[in-house]
Order: C-alpha cells, then sequence, then structure tokens
C-alpha cells in the first residue's frame, strides 16, 4: 500500500519539513505546496533543507486565498506533481502542514488495504442537507464570486447582492447533484486522475473557479459523479473541530492523551509552539506508544466527548470569563462574576471616609477607597497595585469599569471585598452595583451641606486628603450662594435617581442587601442660628456614638459581617474626631452662605439633618 501526502503549507518551514521527514520516515511520498504569498526565503529554505529527498516533490506554487478557486488549485498542482514524480500511490491523503499523525502509520496502511478502493471524503446533498452552520450554501454555486470576501468585503456584498436582486442565479455544472463537506479527504489514485482529467474541461473549470469556498464543493461533488456510493465512505479521516465561535480548535500538549483516543489519523490544527505535543505524536506515528484499537466501521467518526466538554464549559469556567467574548449585556465580566461584594455610596468623600475608616478595621472585610477617582486609584491598605491594576492605572481602568471592578473583587480569595462611591464617579457603575444581584449596596444618606463644600471646590479628595479651610475661606459669599442655588437643583436630582435605584434593586437582590446610613444628630443637641454665625455641635462624640449604634445593626444585615467591634474600635476618639471635622466644615460653609443672603430659614431646615431638598428649595 502506497501513500502519497499531498501537503498545503504557508509558515512555519521547520515545522513542515519536520512532518515531511517523518511520513517519508516511514516509505511513504510527501507532494508539497508552499504558499506563493509566503515569503521566499521560506520557500528556499525547504526546498535547500529536503533537496535530495527522493520521496519529497514541489508543486506549482500559487497565491492562495481563502474561499477562492486557489486552494483547489493548489490541491491539483500536488496531484500533478504527484503524476510527474511517477509514483502510482494507491491513495492520496490531503492535509496541511498544521496538520500531524495521531495514530501509528502501520494502522493507516493496514485500514486502506482493508478498505481498498473506497473514497474518504465527507460529502452530503447540498440541496437538502444543511451542512454549513452559519452563512450561505446553495448560494455558494447558485450566484458568481468575483470578489474576496475578506480582502474585498464590500464589493463581495455589492456584486451578491445585484445579483439576488436580478435573479441571476444558475445552474449546476452539466446537471450534476451539488455535494459538500470538509476540505480534507483521503482518494484512491485511479478516482484523483479522473478528476484531474475533469477539472482541465473548460465548462467545469469555469464553472468552480466562480464558486465560493470550493475546496468543500469541488471534490466532494465529483467523487460523487465518478464513484458508486456504495464506494464512498462520508467520512474524514483528519480529526477537526470548531469552537462556538466558529475557529478552528487548536491543540496543545494537554490535548496528547484526548488526541491518542480519537478515531482519526490526523488532526488539525497543532499548535506551532507545542514541541511536546509533537515528540509525545511522533511516539504513536512510529508505534513506540500504545493506542486504543477501534473498529473500522468507528473511524472518522467522532465521539461525545469533546462535543459534551464544549457544551458544559461553553461559558468558560464558572465566575471567569471566556476570552474574546464579552458578555451581550452592558454588565460585561459582571454577568459571570457570582461572588458577592459591597459598594458603599455617598455623595462626599467626607462621609465615605467615615465609613471606610470604620469597616477597614474588620479583620474580614477588605474595603476599598475610591476605586473610580479621577485622579488615581485607591486600592485598599495603601497598595501600589492591586489585581494587576498599578494604583495610576486610570486610562486602563477606563477601557471597561464593570471588568475592572470584576478583577479587583477575584482578587481576594478569603475577605469579603467592597469599594467606596462618590457622587459622579464611575459612570455606569453605581448603576450596575444596584442592578447586580451579587452586589450588597450601603447607601450613606449624607449631609447636603457637608456634599455642597467639596461641590464648592470643585475637588473629589482622595481618602486621605486634608480639607483645606483657607480656599473655603477665600471664595466670596456671594459666589458661595450663587453656586448653592444651582447645587440644591443637582442635589435633589441626584436624589431623586438614587431614589429609584433603590427600588429597583429591592426586587433583584436578597432581603436586607441594601440598606442607608444617616448621619443621627440628637435632637437635645439641635444648632442655634444667631446674628450672622451659626453655632455647630458642641459635643461631636454624642452623634457619633449615635450613629455607630445604628449602623452597625444596618451593617451586619447588608453585609453579613458583624461589625460592631469595629464599630466601637473606631467609634472612640478617631471616628469622633472625624465627626467634629465634618461639623466644623458645615459651621465654616453656612457662615458664607448666610453672609451670602441665603436665608435662616433654609439653612435651619438642612441643619436639621433633611437630606430630602426639596424643603430648603421651596423655602428659598
Amino acid at each position: 500500500m502506497k501513500i502519497a501526502f499531498a501537503m498545503l503549507a504557508n509558515r512555519n518551514p521547520r515545522l513542515v519539513e519536520r512532518l515531511v521527514r517523518n511520513l517519508v520516515s516511514e516509505g511513504h511520498m510527501v507532494a508539497l505546496h508552499y504558499d506563493l504569498k509566503s515569503p521566499a526565503a521560506q520557500y528556499q529554505y525547504l526546498v535547500r533543507n529536503l533537496k535530495g529527498v527522493e520521496a519529497v516533490r514541489f508543486a506549482r506554487r500559487v497565491r492562495v486565498r481563502w474561499g477562492e478557486w486557489s486552494i483547489v488549485a493548489a490541491s491539483l498542482n500536488c496531484l500533478e506533481a504527484v503524476r510527474h514524480a511517477g509514483w502510482q500511490p494507491d491513495y492520496v491523503y490531503l492535509l496541511s502542514g498544521m496538520d500531524y499523525p495521531i495514530r501509528p502509520c502501520a494502522e493507516l496502511v493496514s485500514f486502506l488495504e482493508r478498505n481498498e478502493g473506497k473514497e474518504f471524503i465527507e460529502s452530503v446533498p447540498s440541496d437538502s442537507v444543511r451542512w454549513v452552520k452559519t452563512g450561505p450554501q446553495k448560494e455558494r454555486y447558485q450566484y458568481r464570486f468575483y470578489f474576496n470576501w475578506r480582502e474585498q468585503r464590500y464589493r463581495f456584498e455589492v456584486f451578491f447582492a445585484l445579483q439576488k436582486l436580478l435573479r441571476l442565479k444558475r445552474r449546476f455544472v452539466r446537471g450534476m447533484t451539488p455535494y459538500i463537506g470538509s476540505q480534507w479527504w483521503v482518494l484512491s489514485w485511479d478516482t484523483l486522475q479522473k478528476i484531474m482529467d475533469l477539472a482541465r474541461q473548460p465548462d467545469i473549470l469555469r464553472f468552480f473557479r466562480t464558486t465560493l469556498v470550493p475546496d468543500e464543493l469541488f471534490f466532494q461533488t465529483l467523487v460523487r459523479h465518478l464513484v458508486p456510493e456504495s464506494r464512498v465512505v462520508s467520512r474524514t479521516l483528519t480529526l477537526y473541530q470548531f469552537t462556538d465561535y466558529g475557529c478552528p480548535v487548536v491543540y496543545y500538549a494537554d490535548h496528547v492523551d484526548y488526541l491518542v483516543r480519537q478515531p482519526f489519523f490526523m488532526a488539525r490544527k497543532v499548535s506551532p509552539h507545542q514541541k511536546v505535543l509533537r515528540d509525545a505524536l511522533d511516539a504513536c506515528w512510529h508505534a513506540k506508544r500504545p493506542v486504543r484499537p477501534f473498529d473500522d466501521a468507528d473511524i472518522g467518526t467522532i465521539g461525545p466527548e469533546y462535543e459534551d466538554w464544549r457544551l458544559n464549559f461553553r461559558d468558560g469556567v464558572p465566575g471567569r470569563a471566556v476570552a474574546g467574548r464579552p458578555p451581550g449585556r452592558w454588565h460585561e465580566d459582571q454577568e459571570r462574576l457570582k461572588i458577592p461584594y459591597f459598594a458603599v455610596i455617598g455623595t462626599s468623600s467626607a462621609e465615605l471616609r467615615l465609613v471606610h475608616k470604620a469597616l477597614s478595621q474588620h479583620p474580614d472585610i477588605l474595603c476599598h477607597g475610591q476605586l473610580f477617582h479621577p485622579k488615581r486609584i485607591e486600592f485598599a491598605d495603601g497598595f501600589a497595585a492591586f489585581a494587576g491594576y498599578a494604583a495610576e492605572d486610570v486610562k486602563l481602568r477606563g477601557v471597561s469599569a464593570a471588568n475592572f471592578v470584576a478583577d479587583v473583587v477575584r482578587a481576594e480569595k478569603r475577605r469579603l471585598s467592597g469599594l467606596l462611591l462618590r457622587w459622579g464617579q464611575g459612570a455606569s457603575v453605581p448603576e450596575l452595583m444596584f442592578d447586580r444581584p451579587n452586589v450588597r449596596v450601603v447607601l450613606v444618606r449624607g449631609d447636603p451641606l457637608t456634599s455642597f463644600i467639596e461641590n464648592l471646590l470643585g475637588t473629589e479628595p482622595l481618602i486621605d486628603d486634608a480639607f483645606d479651610v483657607a480656599a473655603l475661606a477665600a471664595i466670596p459669599p456671594s459666589a458661595v450662594a450663587y453656586r448653592f442655588r444651582r447645587f440644591l437643583g443637582e442635589y435633589r436630582d441626584h436624589t431623586d435617581w438614587l431614589a429609584k435605584q433603590v427600588g429597583k434593586a429591592a426586587l433583584g437582590k436578597p432581603d436586607g442587601w441594601v440598606t442607608e446610613l444617616e448621619f443621627a444628630r440628637p435632637r437635645a443637641a439641635r444648632p442655634q442660628l444667631a446674628g450672622g454665625g451659626a453655632v455647630g455641635w458642641s459635643a461631636a462624640a454624642e452623634p457619633a456614638a449615635v450613629c455607630w449604634r445604628e449602623w452597625s445593626a444596618k451593617l451586619a444585615a447588608c453585609l453579613g459581617v458583624d461589625v460592631a467591634g469595629s464599630l466601637e474600635a473606631g467609634g472612640g476618639g478617631q471616628l469622633a474626631d472625624e465627626v467634629a471635622r465634618l461639623e466644623e466644615r458645615r459651621r465654616l460653609v453656612i457662615e458664607r452662605l448666610l453672609a451670602g443672603g441665603i436665608g435662616r430659614v433654609v439653612l435651619e431646615a438642612l441643619q436639621r439633618g433633611s437630606a430630602d431638598p426639596r424643603i430648603a428649595l421651596a423655602l428659598m
């Protein structure tokens, strides 16, 4: 049994040489076509290194382009090289430079001897069986294709649409029944010689030259035209598989056990970087590694092993992204993120700082700062880098905010992760936090005056930034009052939006996963406005203690972590001092607002802790 391998290659000449030498070492022949588009130096390397190997012939080269007749022409040129060499093989095995043997050569020979006279080519009637998963099938030969789909897409689409509009369908050449199937075949030399003769006929050549992807049509149809059905085995002896995205599966070193279990003689495509895999498969080809025997009826029939795996893991490993396949919704990688985490959402960095200081002290919580601060990414514990991002990678973070958060959450394996989101930060991220069912949301119902101070100064403070009293004092009271009137309307719109988000979140999250924290002020300690000044809270520790007691129960229910201890640890002097600083800022801005002409009644409404600006707006 003499086998000639017709090989189509266009890259990696050293790997092509290795494959050629493996094939001829077992007493067979190779006719090699190397793409004319490939660098001349690569072709010369093969000519030089394979010079003197009698079992190798080089076919006349053509420029091969996907979907065009040139692929068939390259295959026919290999067959002409076999004819000119006078080899007279029993069979010709078509393969590519990316293929590799996965079973012993002796087994291939024995199989073909037992099945001598049969033609192994996948071919199904195109008019009645759907073989192409997506895209045109019958249209491939009903219309004429003069432009390359990949290189001349616009002309291709326009000419195709024009033919359909003008109803320029054509009949199949010589009234043959069209068959379609895989490009890779193993055919007898007698049949191939008849096909070569037919390929010279002007009408055959003219017709197939203008079909789309003729390598999946030409040999498949002519074999059925020339050979009785009983001799055609509609299976390929080369294993090929596709991913969900229509791309060929590429095999790597960890596929070796899988490949040698398959009832095929070749596999495509083998990664060009896998020397270990090729070494292991060489042992199979030369019968130095035992492989499982198969009945002839099973050869060329793919089992369910890969398909079962593909369906089970088509969305990737649970909770992880699939490269090159973003989810359909705007959530992006958040769609696959099932790990619970939390977001603290507030209207000022100063108030978020209070919550952050308390939560950061809990050993089971990793509370990042403002991950979407415009200046830098505030990672927990002052990390300069986290989850593959540097603190300065603001632009990289902006490529996909949803994916960035997912990466940060996944990077923490033990503790509950969380982040701070100030009003105006993260674009659509706050909405995402309310929308995702695995995100616990802590909404800080802050003080409009505290938020106004940061808005007035035009800054977004980092968590550890010191407050610049001088900057506030430098703004004229009239400017402070003017900006305050505009701010209240913006603040009202924002609080309205928050209310809607809280309502929607309640429908999609477990009970208690959205909670609201308010800065409680004891009624007995109401401030008194007199003359042109304002009096702040005289004892900051008292409202701080009230806040911590109320917050501990709400945070424990929302986060699923008992935070009472960390709140008490931070609710002593440190957090009381923070509250005192906030009250001092409020006192300063109230003084400026009174001086700018804002009425005392308006400020009293805000001083009483009302988070709803409508009352103040109605009184202005």
